[in-house]
């Protein structure tokens, strides 16, 4: 609020925008970026040289519910927020059709407020005078102090329906709430016990407790007086007893109750001007300001802290059958009188320094300017908390719908008037507008995103869209971070938003040499190229170093090595492994032959491929039959050879000599004891070299000798 009304200046650290001209781009609604070299009227600056980078200033509001005194209320607001829309559209519920009690929910959102400003208040109480952060919590106490003063106000006199009658006795319990002191200091003195007069604000508090028309407790103020037994006091005591208060419920009309109250304060000025408490000037005064005197009033004006803070006494007792209709009218005649007091007394400031902007909002209210309301509310600088709970309460209560002629034409400037508050034509789009701007705010917050999810779901077409859209930018550190923002995603429907959560955290894995992680969040991606790239890591580290990660993982991968064919033959390739270490040579051989024979091994496989077919092939029982024999012969020449030459020319035509695909040479020392050969060696493909190819001429010659003589010679192959 204090922003408002006094602008601050804003000092940018950006030395080359000062040699060359700044410039602002608006980035959201409250955050705009300031940087150099963006105005027209830089073109007569001398050229700025030597021009390394360029700053970006970022310049927003605070996010004030970071502050963890009051980081509750959002969380709060939200579960009352999302009721209110459950009740409203959830079809499960309509069967119940009950009306909603909009004053109820009005009052659920008030008692946040208060144990925010509770909570406040105690922090502010338990903090040192010379306290840096004393100032910012009195500043937060004063803005939600306004907040829930309006709300209160516009609570009785716009949301509550019953209220369509007298509205005094509503504003003075307003008054009373937000002003406890005479009645906070009332009850102290009547604890304390007799001779309270002696006490140098026995009759201020007396004077109080009447201008906010207290009069039972001031009565009983004045019981306890040392001179309560004279005649004076006893026709005081007689007088308040019997002062008529207008009530909807009394069974009296309008014009009967002005006739009684005329009578009364007719009696009371004729006691005054006899005398009768002359005696008594303060308890003359009292009746003074009881008997509606304006010239009484007008002197109690100068001491007020605020237009409105005696204005509901006076309205008690000059016309407490006051309707909200004719609320407006009154509050100009006294802000008007106030406004003259204030320029009359010596000691205080200018009018305009006076009337602040709770004033402005609290007379917008009274005048039944629901449009300037939902302006002026927007203006507090609480993140829109305030205006977004408000406007969608006022909108669901029917405050804010377009009325007939309206739905026809929005153009006809013709605009509906009820008692309870006027039509705003453009109610639904200001709720969505505040809706999209607030729900987008919190899900830029890294601690409300999903509160921010509930807003936007129940704003425009264009926030439910938002929602994919933020939800997939939310900031996440942790993988618990990143499964929350997933299960959401999915529970939303965004398949999109888990791929891309999935991403980033595959690439945070490889960074940080999390070979296992990276798997796992390449496959709940779902997106065949992350997984196929993943799967690549996997292969080639397996050509360097002849292991292969994580095999405990491969193993459990089930089905979900179909989402990419890199995948598939990286899972094949693990069985053909496992068969090996199990001895099952028959399965482990027939099972790399298909491998060859696949679409989807990659080409710089084709090293270890053939290196593992040595073995298999060496035994002294053919395991791998003729045909299957002449299938590696085929893929010897046909791939494996062809890639040697095609490196040998790139070799040679290279003046630098050939770098090893890995840098890091590692031993295996947990190879398979059970193969033939003792190890696969580090870097396959650059060890590749023309003695691999004759070894493996040379083992397909043999097992091809002995399979040939097996196969001719058995019988059964014979028949």
């Amino acid at each position: 609020m204090a922003s408002k009304e006094r602008a601050s200046d804003i000092k940018i650290p950006n030395t080359l925008g000062q040699q060359s001209g700044l410039d602002i781009a608006w980035i959201t609604d409250q955050q705009f970026a300031c940087y150099a070299f963006g105005g027209q009227g830089n073109r007569e600056r001398a050229p700025v040289k030597n021009l390394s980078s360029v700053d970006v200033n970022l310049v927003g509001a605070d996010f004030i519910f970071e502050e963890p005194t009051i980081r509750s209320m959002v969380t709060e607001g939200s579960r009352v927020f999302y009721r209110l829309q459950r009740l409203r559209y959830d079809v499960a519920e309509q069967h119940l059709a009950k009306p909603i009690d909009y004053v109820k929910v009005s009052q659920k959102y008030r008692s946040i407020v208060r144990r925010g400003l509770q909570t406040m208040n105690q922090q502010v109480s338990e903090l040192a005078d010379d306290d840096p952060s004393l100032e910012a919590y009195r500043n937060l106490i004063s803005l939600f102090y306004s907040i829930e003063c309006t709300w209160h106000l516009l609570e009785f006199l716009i949301i509550d329906s019953n209220s369509s009658g007298a509205i005094v006795s509503s504003l003075l319990e307003w008054i009373r709430f937000h002003f406890p002191e005479p009645e906070r200091a009332a009850t102290e003195m009547l604890q304390n016990g007799r001779e309270l007069d002696k006490q140098e604000d026995y009759w201020p508090v007396v004077k109080g407790l009447i201008l906010q028309g207290q009069t039972t407790i001031a009565r009983a103020l004045l019981r306890v007086h040392t001179s309560s037994e004279t005649h004076c006091f006893q026709m005081a005591e007689q007088l308040l007893q019997s002062i008529p208060i207008y009530s909807v419920y009394s069974g009296l009309s309008v014009h009967r109750y002005k006739t009684q109250w005329q009578c009364w304060c007719d009696n009371v000025r004729t006691l005054v001007a006899a005398g009768n408490f002359a005696a008594e000037p303060k308890l003359e005064e009292l009746f003074r300001l009881v008997s509606g005197e304006r010239k009484a009033w007008s002197e109690q004006l100068r001491s007020s802290t605020c237009w409105y803070e005696h204005f509901p006494g006076y309205l008690l007792y000059t016309d407490s059958s006051c309707k909200y209709y004719q609320l407006g009218q009154y509050a100009n005649d006294w802000i008007a009188q106030f406004l003259t007091n204030c320029r009359a007394a010596p000691n205080n400031a200018s009018s305009e320094r006076q009337f602040k902007f709770l004033d402005k909002l609290v007379l917008s209210v009274m005048e039944n300017n629901l449009v300037n309301v939902l302006q002026q509310v927007q203006l507090f600088p609480d993140n829109r908390w305030f205006a977004v709970h408000i406007v969608d309460l006022l909108y669901h209560a029917g405050l804010l719908e377009m009325n007939a002629a309206d739905e026809e034409e929005i153009t006809s400037p013709s605009k509906q008037q009820s008692s309870r508050g006027v039509e705003v034509s453009d109610g639904k789009l200001v709720r969505e507008s505040l809706l999209f701007d607030y729900g987008s705010l919190l899900m830029s917050r890294s601690s409300f995103w999903q509160i921010g999810m509930d807003y936007l779901e129940f704003s425009s077409t264009e926030g439910l869209g938002a929602r994919e859209v933020l939800l997939a930018r939310v900031p996440f550190h942790t993988e618990r971070q990143a499964d929350r923002i997933i299960a959401v995603a999915r529970q939303a429907g965004y398949p999109e938003v888990v791929t891309e959560i999935c991403k980033v955290m595959t690439k945070r894995s490889l960074a940080h040499k999390n070979y296992s992680s990276a798997l796992d969040w390449a496959t709940r991606s779902r997106d065949s190229s992350y997984v196929r790239d993943v799967a690549n890591i996997f292969l080639e580290h397996y050509c360097n170093h002849g292991e292969l990660l994580c095999e405990q993982q491969v193993s459990h991968l089930g089905s979900k090595v179909f989402i990419s064919s890199r995948l598939v033959f990286l899972g094949a390739y693990y069985d053909f492994r496992r068969f090996y270490r199990e001895r099952s040579y028959d399965k482990a051989a027939d099972l790399l032959v298909r491998l060859m024979d696949s679409k989807i091994m990659p080409s710089y496989f084709w090293p270890c491929l053939m290196a593992d077919a040595v073995p298999l092939l060496e035994f002294s029982e053919p395991i791998i039959p003729s045909k299957e024999t002449y299938t590696i012969l085929e893929h010897l020449e046909m791939d494996l050879v062809p890639m040697l030459e095609q490196r040998r020319k790139k070799q040679s035509n290279s003046s630098e000599p050939a770098t090893d695909i890995s840098m890091d040479h590692e031993t295996d020392k947990d190879h398979d004891q059970t193969a033939l050969l003792p190890k696969f060696y580090s870097n396959l493909l650059n060890n590749c070299t023309e003695d691999l190819v004759k070894i493996l001429r040379l083992a397909c010659a043999r097992n091809l000798s002995r399979a040939l003589i097996i196969e001719n010679t058995d019988p059964a192959n014979n028949k």
